[in-house]
């Protein structure tokens, strides 16, 4: 039987991961901690791509932590902007 390769791997989870993603999103009612879970596993699915796929992990050490921190950035955005959703809403409503 053929070994896997690190890059198969990566390949594998990440469409695991995704697959759990879907389910709970179409199974589990709405909470924050569903929320939580799943933009984790964005920001853990963007630094697979990015070490695996992009190679990233071997890029100066500038660009791989910019690029890193997007994963981090807009998962944490996600998970702010649902906890106050009722919040941005007024801000954000013309009245």
């Amino acid at each position: 039987m053929k070994k896997l390769s690190k890059l198969d791997l990566a390949w594998l989870i990440l469409m695991v991961i995704t697959l759990l993603n879907t389910l709970v999103a179409e199974t589990v009612a709405q909470s924050h901690f569903i929320t939580a879970v799943i933009c984790f596993s964005i920001a853990f699915k963007g630094r697979l791509v990015i070490d695996h796929f992009m190679e990233l992990n071997k890029a100066n050490s500038t660009i791989k932590n910019l690029v890193r921190s997007y994963f981090y950035f807009f998962p944490m955005l996600v998970l702010v902007c649902d906890i106050f959703a009722a919040q941005l809403v007024l801000i954000t409503t013309i009245s």
